[in-house]
């Protein structure tokens, strides 16, 4: 039977440190970020369920929403009940197979004139792990922002090193929130 891997697995987090994640952000350009100073939740019934119990994992949910938290803190926003909050935050994960093929020249043989000369391909399968953030104005319930990150999925680590990868996952996802 195939290992179930926490959802932090599923951001596919760095074998060392965030190089391995690619992040992108995207933003409504006429929202007031300035404004923007109080944040709750979006409660988690407003969350799809996936089927994938490597993705609707409740620690990872945890993990994720306290890497949020300490990082948006951290920005100097405050964590409030919902009828106080300027924006809602929400996140998605998904895990996705992936196959990567490299071609590379090779020679076979001996001498400087001998030899065969061929290509030589290399198919490598892996899963790809995606982290959503998502900030919603809650005056006008709209998606203002939202980032992402990709990486390849890493499974195995003690709860610290789960921790550890959700926390850069989510300071370098949110590096760019507010926009400037």
């Amino acid at each position: 039977m195939r290992r179930i891997v926490p959802i932090l697995v599923a951001l596919g987090l760095l074998a060392g440190g965030c190089s391995g994640i690619k992040v992108d952000a995207d933003y409504d350009p006429n929202a007031d970020f300035q404004s923007l100073s109080g944040y709750a939740w979006l409660p988690p019934t407003e969350r799809q369920n996936t089927g994938d119990p490597r993705v609707d994992n409740p620690l990872l949910a945890s993990r994720v929403e306290s890497a949020v938290d300490n990082e948006l803190v951290f920005k100097g926003f405050r964590k409030v009940e919902d009828a106080e909050a300027d924006f809602f935050v929400n996140f998605h994960v998904g895990v996705q197979s992936k196959v990567d093929v490299t071609s590379v020249p090779t020679t076979y043989g001996y001498g400087r004139w001998g030899g065969v000369y061929a290509t030589e391909t290399r198919v490598d399968q892996y899963e790809q792990g995606t982290l959503l953030i998502d900030i919603i104005d809650r005056e006008k319930d709209d998606l203002i922002w939202r980032g992402s990150g990709q990486s390849r999925v890493h499974e195995g680590g003690t709860p610290e090193e789960r921790n550890e990868r959700v926390r850069k996952a989510v300071a370098a996802i949110l590096a760019d929130f507010p926009p400037k």
